[in-house]
């Protein structure tokens, strides 16, 4: 127990230290698509690997969110194995929504948590941190969808996925330093909105085309 404490401590602390070269270095070694493996296999751990890199959300935007919900769009297209009346325009206009309603989904959070955070916890919304654990909660639900669109027949199964990212939020949440009597209220907010954003759009995309 006083070990995690103690790694705790050191994580927030280095928070605070200035920037160097040799940390811009340092941040080549991770990968941001194995750190989102290491956050959804490990929880904690991964997020502890995640604020030593110190990687900037738009390193790990380019290196991680943008191709996932990129590939979860591309793999709409393997209704062509399945569906006997594929249409090549329809499909397309559908793998765009996809990916326009992760990148629009990420912004959203942002506004919404901002909206809806109590005062004394607005300014986290703010932080690169924040950004990140929206970032990885999205490419999480993304990821999630990929083997049901390339394999139909396993949708029920990955149906109650979403719950480990909201799982994954909660350990995210943690090392957020949020004020400890709005953090259960800060946190069913995340979760509520990173969830339901993403699906909120593509239904708004379905009844628009």
């Amino acid at each position: 127990m006083s070990n995690s404490i103690s790694d705790d401590v050191n994580i927030l602390s280095e928070e605070e230290k200035p920037r160097t070269p040799s940390d811009n270095n340092d941040k080549k070694g991770y990968n941001p698509f194995l750190l989102l493996l290491s956050i959804l296999m490990t929880g904690t751990a991964g997020w502890k690997k995640l604020r030593r890199s110190r990687l900037k959300p738009e390193q790990t935007a380019a290196g991680c969110f943008y191709p996932i919900i990129a590939v979860a769009a591309a793999c709409r297209f393997a209704d062509w194995f399945y569906v006997p009346e594929f249409n090549i325009s329809t499909t397309l206009v559908s793998a765009a929504s996809i990916f326009v309603s992760f990148f629009f989904s990420y912004f959203a959070v942002h506004v919404i948590c901002r909206w809806l955070f109590p005062v004394q916890a607005k300014s986290k919304t703010d932080t690169e941190y924040f950004k990140l654990i929206v970032q990885y909660a999205l490419s999480s639900l993304a990821l999630f969808m990929i083997p049901a669109e390339i394999l139909p027949i396993l949708e029920p199964l990955t149906v109650f996925l979403p719950i480990w990212t909201a799982f994954i939020i909660t350990k995210a949440l943690r090392f957020l330093r949020l004020p400890e009597i709005y953090h259960n209220r800060c946190m069913v907010t995340i979760v509520i909105t990173v969830i339901v954003m993403p699906y909120l759009f593509m239904w708004i995309s379905d009844k628009i085309f």
